[in-house]
C-alpha cells in the first residue's frame, strides 16, 4: 500500500508506542493508591511541559489533554453561555466534526455563518464585514485547511476579532507537527489539535491551550471538572484519562520538537506532485494566492470524473490511498486530497502520484 492520507491519520511514532507501554507498566506499580495519584499528577505535569515545548507555550498549566480535537472543540463550545441571536463566524473549510458541532448550536437560536476563503484579501474583507454585524461573539477557524492545506492569516483574523471583543478559537489539527507554530506569537483564546495527525502520536489523544482570556470572558461558564493541579485548563480534563496515551503524545511531541519541523522535503514533494499531475484531464489544483502547508495538495479532475469511485478503485486496484471530498466545501467538491510525511520514501511517493496521473488518463 502507498499511503497518501497523512492529513487524516499518521502512523504512530515507534518511540511514542514504546512510551505508552512503558508508562502503563510503571503505573501498574501504583494504580490509584495515594502514591499512584501523586505519580499520575506528576506525570501529567511533565507531559504538559513536553507538549508545551513543541507549541512554544511558556505556561504549561494552560494545556489540557483530551481524546482528540473534536472533543476539545466540544468542551470549549459547551463551556460558553450561548443565547438566541448570537453569531459564530467560521469558514467553509472546517472539518465536518467541527461544522457539525457548530450547526448543533443553531437549535439554541445561535447563527452560524461560514465565510468562503477565496483569497486572503477577500476573505479578511468578508470576515470584517460580518464582524461588524450585531451579535457576533466568536470566530472558530482552522489554522491550516484540512481541505487543501491553505494557511489562514490567524494574526489578522485575531486582530479583527479582538477589535470587536470576539473570542478566537483555533483548530490546529492540520498545523501542529506539520508547520512551525509558535503559540506565544499568536493571538487567540483557545487553540486545540489532535495528537494522531502530524504529531505522530497515538490514536485517542489531543490537547488544547486555553488562555486566561478564555476563562475571564463574560460568556465563560465553569466546567465542573476535577481540575488536576488546580489550573483552569485542568477543568477540561474530566474524569480519569489514559496516562499511557498522554505520555505517548508527549513523547511524540518531544521527538517532533527535537527533530525540528523541516518543511523543505514536503515542499519538494508538493512541487513534484503538481508537475506529475498538471495537465492530466483538466486537472485543477485547489489553491489561493497565499501560503500553503507543504504536506497537502488537493485537485479536481475533469467534470465527468466520478471522484469518489476513482478513489475507491485507486485503493482496491492500485493500493494507493488518498482522500476524496464529495460533499464539501461549497463549490470545491468533488476533489481529491493527497497528503504525505516528510519521512516518506521518495520512490513510494513518486510511484503513488504517477499511478494517480496514469489512471486519470485511462
Amino acid at each position: 500500500m502507498i499511503y497518501l492520507n497523512y492529513a487524516a491519520l499518521c502512523p504512530t511514532l515507534a518511540e511514542a508506542e514504546e512510551e505508552v507501554e512503558r508508562t502503563l507498566t510503571e503505573f501498574k506499580r501504583y494504580l490509584y493508591s495515594e502514591a499512584g495519584i501523586a505519580w499520575y499528577l506528576g506525570k501529567v505535569s511533565d507531559c504538559r511541559q513536553q507538549v508545551g515545548a513543541l507549541l512554544h507555550v511558556n505556561d504549561s498549566s494552560s494545556i489540557a489533554f483530551t481524546t482528540n480535537a473534536s472533543t476539545a472543540h466540544y468542551l470549549l463550545l459547551s463551556s460558553l453561555k450561548w443565547v438566541p441571536g448570537d453569531t459564530i463566524l467560521t469558514t467553509t473549510h472546517e472539518n465536518p466534526s467541527i461544522t457539525k458541532q457548530l450547526r448543533a448550536r443553531e437549535r439554541e437560536g445561535v447563527h452560524v455563518h461560514a465565510v468562503r476563503p477565496t483569497s486572503i484579501p477577500s476573505f479578511l474583507h468578508a470576515l470584517e464585514e460580518r464582524l461588524d454585524e450585531p451579535g457576533v461573539n466568536a470566530v472558530v477557524i482552522s489554522h491550516v485547511s484540512h481541505v487543501d492545506g491553505r494557511i489562514f492569516p490567524i494574526q489578522e483574523v485575531a486582530s479583527l476579532a479582538r477589535a470587536r471583543h470576539c473570542l478566537v478559537i483555533i483548530d490546529g489539527a492540520q498545523a501542529i507537527g506539520h508547520i512551525p507554530v509558535d503559540l506565544n506569537a499568536l493571538d487567540f483564546d483557545a487553540y486545540f489539535f489532535a495528537g494522531h495527525k502530524w504529531c505522530e502520536g497515538p490514536l485517542g489523544t489531543g490537547a488544547m491551550v486555553a488562555r486566561e482570556s478564555f476563562f475571564t470572558h463574560p460568556r465563560y461558564r465553569e466546567i465542573e471538572g476535577e481540575q488536576p493541579g488546580g489550573s483552569p485548563a485542568g477543568s477540561f480534563e474530566i474524569g480519569t484519562h489514559n496516562i499511557g496515551l498522554i505520555a505517548g503524545l508527549a513523547r511524540a511531541c518531544e521527538q517532533r520538537h527535537q527533530r525540528g519541523i523541516d518543511t523543505e522535503p514536503q515542499r519538494t514533494f508538493r512541487e513534484t506532485a503538481k508537475e506529475l499531475l498538471g495537465g492530466h484531464r483538466n486537472c485543477r489544483f485547489l489553491e489561493w494566492q497565499g501560503p500553503h502547508a507543504p504536506g497537502i495538495l488537493t485537485f479536481k479532475g475533469a467534470a465527468d470524473l466520478d471522484h469518489e469511485a476513482f478513489v475507491k478503485r485507486l485503493a482496491s486496484e492500485a493500493g494507493v490511498v488518498v482522500k476524496p471530498f464529495v460533499d464539501y466545501p461549497e463549490e470545491d467538491a468533488p476533489a481529491i486530497r493527497l497528503s504525505w510525511s516528510s519521512t516518506m520514501a521518495t520512490g513510494d511517493f513518486q510511484k503513488g502520484v504517477m499511478t494517480i496521473a496514469q489512471r486519470l488518463d485511462s
